[in-house]
């Protein structure tokens, strides 16, 4: 096979029909790039080199331990829980809602029991 002639073909082929020669160069482009890109991919990971010391640990002076915040000590043990409120208690932290109030969280609990109950069967 004479490598010349193939030069002068390939050249012939291109001049004569462009928009197909120029096809298979792009499908060509594009089977090398993904035949690359699979070499890369399926290639073995480096192994890092090894960064820790391999050598175990030995303390050269006593270890200590932080100690606890001081108010948990006292508190916990210290303190009585209550199972019901006084009114005593109640009354700083507790006010009466008035009416406008209650119409506006009724009108509002109504149309979300509206919305759960109209998109049923």
């Amino acid at each position: 096979m004479d490598f010349d002639n193939l030069g002068e073909n390939v050249r012939d082929f291109i001049h004569e029909k462009p928009l197909i020669a120029t096809l298979i160069g792009i499908f060509a482009l594009f089977f090398f790039t993904a035949l690359i890109i699979i070499v890369i991919q399926t290639s073995k990971p480096k192994t890092p080199s090894q960064t820790f010391r391999k050598d175990p640990f030995t303390a050269d002076a006593k270890l200590l331990i932080p100690a606890a915040p001081e108010i948990e000590k006292d508190y916990y043990p210290s303190r009585e829980a209550k199972n019901t409120w006084t009114e005593k208690d109640i009354e700083p932290w507790f006010t009466k809602p008035d009416g406008e109030t209650l119409k506006n969280l009724e009108s509002a609990n109504d149309k979300i029991i509206s919305d759960i109950t109209g998109a049923a069967p």
